[in-house]
């Protein structure tokens, strides 16, 4: 379906329309590339946003949320199955920290002006969407004009649940047969921290 991650972000960016006070944020690292291409199209600023999944403890595979640099949190269905294990608290504040070292390595800092601005979040795809939601519930309280959501694929039932956390919903496929993100991708390499820089200090 797309070629590559430069590809999907033409294919995006092509589908976005200017708005003035707008801004661009992209979740690392694949996401970045097509943030890219979105922020030229539409000649606005790039910049990025990261959340952790939340995994209980001995369930490092399993994500039950996500987390956000200030603590912000999304909660999946299963998340009070979970919450009152030993060490539970260990793994959101042990998150919370790889949140702010990664924005410290991409950005320097973890403040942000998103009042009054048209926020566009962008990723390479999404499945089950937990670190967006945890973005999304983090970007509501930055009290942004408005909040599109901007991705190449993501599936049904994802799709129906993120409505409800954005004004706006571009995507230019919900296929019913997903399975990963990757699937949809002729090449989906992996996306190096050097990558995110280079792109990232051309708008800083």
């Amino acid at each position: 379906m797309f070629l590559d991650r430069t590809d999907a972000g033409r294919q995006l960016a092509e589908k976005m329309h200017p708005e003035s006070n707008s801004i661009v944020l992209a979740v690392p690292r694949g996401g970045v590339i097509l943030g890219d291409m979105i922020a030229q199209k539409i000649g606005c600023k790039l910049d990025v946003v990261v959340s952790k999944k939340i995994t209980p403890p001995n369930y490092s595979e399993y994500a039950i949320g996500a987390i956000t640099h200030d603590g912000t949190l999304y909660k999946s269905e299963q998340w009070s199955k979970f919450c009152h294990l030993p060490r539970f608290e260990d793994e959101l504040a042990q998150k919370q920290e790889e949140v702010k070292r990664r924005l410290e390595n991409y950005r320097g800092n973890d403040q942000y002006k998103l009042e009054g601005k048209s926020v566009i979040l962008t990723d390479d795809g999404i499945a089950t969407g937990s670190t967006v939601f945890a973005i999304l519930a983090w970007i509501k309280k930055q009290k942004p004009r408005k909040i599109v959501l901007a991705v190449p694929v993501m599936p049904p039932d994802t799709f129906d649940k993120m409505k409800k956390f954005v004004d706006e919903i571009v995507v230019l496929a919900v296929p019913s047969d997903f399975s990963a993100v990757g699937q949809f991708y002729d090449e989906f390499p992996q996306v190096s921290d050097t990558q995110v820089n280079k792109i990232l200090k051309r708008y800083h």
